[in-house]
């Protein structure tokens, strides 16, 4: 009884408060949102829905999430369908919606059928712009690069060293005490796991087996002897081969670099407008490896095949390596010719698969600070920008015009850009009007536009941990009620004994409005619409 209760309290109280707290702050600004299909322990298919927009409390832009919704199909159009219903029954206008992040996958991406298609044209989203997660696509480009450029066995190699270990604790106890003896009785780092569908997760597993190379080579050798194991005869093979080494070290250094690109899109506390930077660092850097110096083709416009150096120098630790080895000279220039081959791949699989994702970017680097400050700044881009947003042209012109005169007023946030645009966000003049409002709402709808599908993983992992195995018959209503409350908090910045709940909240444990919240998200009874629309009482005491 008590446990009932309690859970209609958090989906008949807290969480309608949060997310009536949340659609307020949003208001009448753009928005974007990031989507994405899982399941949760029960096979439950769900679309989760996380909101990018600029937060009037928090004055900078954030992403949080706004709700699981389960699907009947997963179709194009029944995802289409369940996203404007969920925008509907929060109280979000379908018209404000400037863009959506997904993943490559086809159903969402698909020029024909896919769900952005179908928003912008059955449901009247014209100027709907598509993001594909960047993450995805350099996993993408990289998974298509080995492809006939690396040799298979060196991912064989480092998926079955974890699965060697995996399965055995007698095994990591032997290895242990080979590696302890060896190191001085410094304890092993775990071989990490591999997965399947994300190429790039061989980066932390090659740069642990470079490490312990020697270590797992004596105990492979150790081993196939003891236990007259065929594996360990191959595993023991494939670390005697100097080639593998040399491979393993290529895709070290080419990995690293990429995976800090991911890294800089997946952090939560990010500047947008640096992230273009990275991106093009990246795929010149990647390129630079096997480039000829004297050539002068724009790697980011076409294939860079014909600009080849005829010695391409692939790296310090490469080359290095290979000096240190001594390989037979047959060997090396086979290793050589695939390692250059994979760079050459990966150079024109990132050009192809990421220009939208760098025009998107671009749109971005336009509001940086040291450019709309600049007093020789061309108004034609920025024109066209609002234009690709679906200003009206009258507004447009406004806009135009605010940004040729920008520069013309002092302003003290001039380091950071999100603190710049908030300023201009606030700035009255004498008549108490903001000359420059058009153009700050237009800087702060493309910088809320997305950029990666992280903040999505995020939610599904925190869905796993709520919706567990000793919980698998929680219904959707609990389990969004529970992420309701979590990121509420989190966006508060405040721990759940710190937050102090209104009023009108707290009177309302224990009656029957707390009741009337049948569903999540759903349209409440007017007690739980005045949470957060009553201007007299304070949301936090």
């Amino acid at each position: 009884m008590h446990r009932t209760k309690c859970t209609e309290m958090i989906n008949g109280v807290l969480a309608p408060y949060f997310l009536k707290k949340l659609v307020a702050d949003v208001g009448d600004q753009r928005f974007s949102l990031l989507l994405d299909e899982s399941t949760d322990i029960s096979v439950s298919k769900y679309l989760g829905v996380v909101i990018r927009y600029f937060s009037a409390t928090k004055q900078t832009v954030v992403s949080t999430f706004l709700g699981l919704v389960e699907l009947e199909g997963g179709d194009a159009r029944s995802i289409a369908c369940a996203v404007v219903g969920f925008l509907v029954k929060c109280g979000l206008k379908k018209e404000k919606l400037l863009g959506i992040g997904t993943d490559n996958a086809s159903g969402m991406t698909g020029v024909n059928n896919g769900v952005h298609k179908v928003l912008k044209e059955e449901y009247g989203l014209k100027d709907l712009v598509l993001i594909r997660c960047v993450c995805h696509s350099l996993q993408l480009a990289v998974s298509h690069a080995s492809n006939d450029t690396i040799p298979r066995s060196v991912e064989y190699l480092v998926r079955e060293t974890y699965n060697w270990f995996s399965v055995s604790p007698k095994r990591r106890e032997a290895y242990k005490a080979i590696y302890e003896t060896i190191n001085c009785g410094e304890k092993p780092l775990q071989i990490t796991k591999v997965c399947a569908t994300r190429w790039l997760s061989i980066e932390p597993a090659v740069s642990r087996i470079l490490d312990q190379w020697e270590e797992l080579r004596l105990h492979f050798s150790v081993t196939k002897s003891s236990e007259h194991c065929y594996m360990a005869e191959v595993l023991y093979s494939m670390y005697s081969d100097p080639q593998n080494i040399l491979y393993l070290t290529f895709l070290k250094s080419v990995l690293g670099e990429v995976q800090l690109a991911i890294k800089a899109f997946e952090g939560e506390q990010v500047d947008p407008l640096k992230l273009l930077e990275s991106l093009v660092s990246l795929i010149k850097s990647v390129s630079s490896r096997v480039l000829n110096p004297l050539a002068k083709t724009d790697v980011l416009k076409g294939p860079i095949d014909g600009d080849i150096s005829p010695k391409p120098y692939l790296g310090y630790l490469f080359e290095s390596k290979a000096a240190e080895l001594h390989l037979v000279p047959e060997h090396e220039i086979n290793v050589r010719k695939r390692c250059v081959a994979f760079t050459i791949s990966l150079t024109n699989e990132l050009r192809v698969r990421l220009p939208d994702n760098i025009e998107a970017l671009q749109y971005m680097s336009v509001f940086n600070v040291e450019e709309t400050l600049k007093h020789n700044k061309s108004p034609g881009e920025i024109g066209k920008i609002a234009k690709l947003l679906g200003y009206s042209p009258a507004d447009i012109d406004k806009i135009v015009q605010q940004w040729r005169a920008i520069h013309l007023s002092k302003w003290n946030e001039t380091k950071n850009t999100m603190s710049f645009w908030s300023e201009i966000m606030k700035f009255r003049d004498a008549a108490d009007i903001n000359p420059f409002q058009e153009l700050a709402m237009a800087a702060v709808s493309v910088l809320s536009l997305p950029h990666s599908n992280a903040e999505v993983e995020r939610v599904f992992s925190q869905m796993s941990v709520v919706k567990s195995k000793l919980r698998n018959r929680m219904s959707l209503q609990t389990l969004n009620s529970i992420l309701y409350i979590r990121y509420g908090l989190k966006l508060s910045g405040e721990a759940c004994y710190e937050h102090q709940l209104p009023d009108n909240v707290l009177q309302l444990f224990g009656t029957s409005a707390a009741y009337s919240f049948k569903s999540a998200p759903s349209v409440a009874e007017p007690a739980i619409e005045s949470l957060v629309q009553n201007d007299d009482e304070p949301l936090f005491l």
